[in-house]
């Protein structure tokens, strides 16, 4: 009976103190799926979601709009994809989104979003999120009353790479060096 007590009784100080050890948050900075939110630098990122765009559907080609004209036509072999994202701000001071994005496939081929034109506010731009709970599209901005309520990102990719899934998007910062957060896409 005493074994058992003395037993019990460690086992309740071990667990009490992996409680405390709990109490302060992991950064993550890989996201197994949409949705998690991932660390870069005093922002966290979320990917609302991601898809294949259509340039024949109103909705999807108002997306589209202010790609250069010179690489805004598809190939047999291409298509347009998006992936909405929006970024928060808890630190006590004004940060910069990331500026550098990446769609990286499982042989290691990565593909960067098209530049757009300033005209199509819909699009995720580097731009400061306010401190203290601020967030990135601006929640009065048309992009965060979407209802996908994020910015987007605009990919031309090669058709053959939905076979070398899963995709993931690779978010760096140049005022980050070295740093880098990553969420795997659910396409």
């Amino acid at each position: 009976m005493f074994r058992r007590l003395f037993a019990l009784t460690l086992l309740a100080a071990a667990l009490t103190g992996l409680a405390a050890c709990g109490d302060k948050e992991a950064t993550v900075s890989v996201g197994e799926s949409e949705a998690i939110f991932v660390t870069l630098g005093d922002l966290q990122y979320q990917v609302q979601m991601s898809r294949q765009l259509n340039p024949a559907d109103a909705g999807d080609s108002d997306l589209l709009a202010g790609i250069d004209p010179t690489e805004s036509s598809l190939g047999d072999e291409d298509l347009w994809f998006g992936v909405w994202v929006r970024a928060f701000n808890s630190s006590d001071s004004v940060a910069s989104t990331a500026d550098e994005f990446k769609i990286i496939d499982t042989r290691g081929e990565e593909f960067e979003p098209m530049v757009v034109e300033e005209s199509n506010k819909l699009v995720f731009r580097a731009a400061p999120v306010e401190a203290d709970g601020g967030q990135y599209p601006n929640p009065n901005s048309a992009a965060a009353n979407l209802p996908t309520a994020g910015a987007i990102l605009i990919f031309k990719l090669p058709y053959p790479v939905l076979d070398y899934r899963p995709l993931e998007l690779e978010i760096e910062s140049t005022d980050l060096p070295g740093e880098k957060a990553s969420v795997t896409l659910d396409v």
